[in-house]
């Protein structure tokens, strides 16, 4: 399949490469059909590009590498969705966004995307968790203010007893 984009021009892709969401993603419902190329030699960061909309395409990142501790909730709606048997067949990732200045690159923590990698099926969800923000700083300044224990501050994990909740 060939893909059109406006940042790398036309891509020639495997048909097996496509990556579904059947809801769309957060303010593109109309964007549904994906695929992913590499935006770092090491394979960390990666775009998320729309096959349906040239123009539209995501840096993103698995959470772990941002925040190992990072987790979420995945309700009934979203394993139905992405036809999820087990949880182990689903990666998260984060979307990125990288302003002129790289060091203040920020990841959006409250809304990850869940892909199934056996199903090729992936979904935006919603987490509610007021410790997690839609800019995530990646890199912190040194000059920041420390909190009482001179860390600086940063979300606390989330396990499954808390109460994020998918879309």
């Amino acid at each position: 399949m060939i893909v059109k984009t406006s940042r790398f021009g036309d891509k020639e892709v495997p048909d097996e490469a496509l990556i579904t969401f059947p809801e769309g993603v957060i303010g593109f419902k109309d964007a549904t059909r994906f695929v992913m190329f590499e935006c770092s030699d090491d394979g960390i960061f990666k775009w998320l590009q729309s096959c349906d909309r040239p123009e539209l395409a995501f840096v993103i990142c698995e959470a772990g590498v941002i925040m190992p501790s990072y987790k979420i909730v995945i309700g009934e709606k979203e394993r139905q969705v992405l036809q999820l048997e087990s949880v182990d067949d689903a990666v998260v990732c984060l979307i990125l966004v990288i302003p002129k200045n790289p060091m203040d690159a920020t990841a959006n923590l409250l809304g990850p995307l869940v892909m199934n990698v056996e199903t090729r099926l992936g979904m935006q969800v919603v987490v509610v968790n007021p410790q997690y923000s839609t800019r995530y700083r990646l890199f912190t300044d040194p000059n920041a203010p420390k909190d009482e224990s001179g860390e600086e501050p940063r979300p606390e994990s989330v396990g499954e007893e808390d109460g994020n909740a998918g879309a």
